[in-house]
């Protein structure tokens, strides 16, 4: 059977217990000795005291020095058996009061051997008792005790026989007893490890859900102030855990409903979630957009929140509803285009008759040619527009992408001012994309052509050109054109790509809606940043084989 533990411990406190078992019984014989008469000699009781604690002083220094405690204890256990033996001689054998101090030593092998083995302490104690009393009931022992009474054959053999065979009966009733119950509290102590263990693995595999989550979890305690945080929120927020926690809701969430108007939602809605949009604010003082769901925790104890970046679904739906802009003006446009072609045409024709026939001088001359230079720059314009709204068919082929760029960068280097420094950027010597040739190279162009016009003072074009070979963008190409300008600003931005939207006095409004329409035609995406007085970036994506 294997031992209930193996550990030193276990066997000091049972060399502690036994120390104070044996004071006890010393303590309470030395005062019955003081105050009242004893049936039997004191000396050799103190003798076999002083015996106990001669080996519990033993057994004390020889724990850390034995391979296994354990048995150590069973060894001291049959030695203390053999003392109790002694004991109940000394103080009167058949008549002694301390038969009993053998269920001790088979408590004790029970608990701190093992279960079973309380059987043979049992087994060890009945034949010690009864090897005592026979060899004293035939006198093959002298008495020790001092009392003495007529001897009577017949009650010696009976009270012989009675205190054997109650000996017997307890001794193995307390054997059972106790390896039962010891047996049941090492199934229940096994049962409670194994239920720790699961709860342990239970709160690993949840801790790993939680931090696993993609979307930002924070939880609120009824004040509004943050007690948990995932990782998720942590990287959304660019703010650590010993930041978060402890923060309140007005700091964290901001353009959304108060911690208290969220609290009495849930109560109103009967614990149903509620869900609503902010703006999540982050450690440096920017805020995106994120949607929030709310719900309580278990017991109303709090608020738990879950939030995702909007971030790409706001850009996505604004470029939806841009395209539904340009979708509605091509539209109108096209045929406005068509509507007011024909008779400029007829114009031009007419005012072409009249400066030939009337032959005009002067002012009147010059007036014909102003017409007819109008004439033929609304002509361009209408000609650029119908290039914009007309869809065409895209002929791709395999394309070095920076072959088209160091194109565009020897024109412009004869063409662009000295005082503008042109910079290259290129992940890989040659960037390929399947793409349309002409094209890209239209947009690119009208790009870096609107960049030399930002800088009529000078400054630096960057021109950027790489391959995303990890991530999810894995497989697309990216193509930057950056100038270091007068920028736009802000409420600027979302115009820009709309057509005859300008910033320029003498632009018409219809280059970057091209260049929106080209990067579109081949499903790839265009950006644009700036600030004012600082410059603007417009990077164009273009997406891998599978995008």
């Amino acid at each position: 059977m294997v031992p209930l533990s193996e550990s030193p411990s276990a066997v000091r406190a049972f060399v502690l217990t036994r120390t104070a078992v044996t004071t006890l019984l010393a303590g309470l014989v030395g005062g019955v000795y003081l105050w009242a008469y004893l049936p039997f000699p004191f000396a050799p009781f103190l003798a076999l005291v002083a015996v106990s604690y001669l080996l519990t002083g033993l057994c004390w220094a020889l724990i850390p020095r034995v391979r296994s405690p354990v048995r150590l204890a069973e060894v001291q256990i049959y030695a203390d058996m053999v003392l109790e033996t002694v004991l109940i001689y000394v103080t009167g054998g058949l008549y002694s009061v301390f038969p009993f101090i053998y269920l001790f030593s088979i408590l004790a092998m029970s608990i701190v051997v093992a279960p079973r083995r309380s059987f043979a302490a049992a087994t060890v104690a009945v034949l010690l008792h009864g090897l005592l009393l026979v060899l004293q009931f035939y006198r093959w022992l002298p008495p020790v005790s001092a009392l003495r009474m007529e001897r009577d054959v017949l009650v010696e053999g009976s009270l012989t026989i009675l205190l054997i065979s109650g000996n017997v009966c307890a001794s193995y009733i307390l054997a059972y007893l106790a390896t039962y119950l010891v047996e049941r509290l090492g199934q229940a102590r096994g049962e409670a490890r194994r239920t720790e263990a699961s709860l342990a693995q239970l709160r690993v595999l949840h801790e790993d859900i939680v931090q696993s989550v993609p979307s930002g979890l924070l939880t609120f305690d009824r004040d509004g102030t943050v007690t948990t945080v995932n990782r998720t929120a942590e990287t959304l927020c660019r703010r650590s855990q010993t930041d978060l926690k402890g923060a309140r809701w007005e700091t964290v969430f901001d353009a959304g409903p108060a911690f208290a108007r969220v609290w009495e939602a849930l109560v109103r809605r009967g614990r149903a979630p509620v869900r609503f949009e902010a703006r999540l604010i982050r450690w440096e003082g920017s805020r995106i957009p994120v949607g929030v769901t709310a719900s309580f925790l278990r017991r109303e104890l709090g608020v738990i929140c879950s939030f995702q970046d909007l971030t790409e679904i706001k850009r996505m739906e604004e470029r939806i509803r841009q395209a539904d802009r340009l979708a509605a003006i091509g539209r109108f446009g096209a045929g406005l285009a068509h509507e007011i072609r024909n008779p400029m045409g007829s114009i031009r024709g007419a005012v072409e008759v009249l400066r030939e026939s009337l032959r005009p001088q002067g002012d009147d001359r010059r007036l014909m040619e102003i017409i007819l230079r109008e004439t033929d720059r609304l002509d361009g314009i209408i000609t650029e527009f119908l290039e914009f709204s007309r869809p065409r068919n895209l002929a791709r082929v395999e394309t070095d992408l920076v072959g088209i760029l160091e194109e565009i960068l020897l024109l412009l280097s004869h063409q662009s001012p000295t005082s503008v420094r042109i910079v290259r950027e290129y992940g890989e010597p040659t960037v390929k994309a399947s793409v349309d040739p002409g094209q890209i190279r239209q947009a690119v162009w009208n790009l870096c052509r609107n960049a030399l016009e930002a800088m009529p003072q000078g400054g630096e074009l960057r021109v950027l050109a790489r391959p995303e070979q990890s991530g999810p963008g894995a497989g697309s190409v990216e193509i930057a054109v950056e100038d270091t300008g007068v920028g736009v600003t802000a409420d600027q931005l979302p115009h820009l790509f709309e057509p005859f939207y300008t910033t320029k006095p003498s632009g018409t409004g219809l280059g970057l809606a091209n260049v929106h329409r080209i990067v579109e035609d081949h499903g790839g995406e265009i950006r644009v940043e700036s600030q004012p007085g600082i410059g603007t970036r417009f990077t164009i994506i273009f997406p891998g084989e599978d995008g």
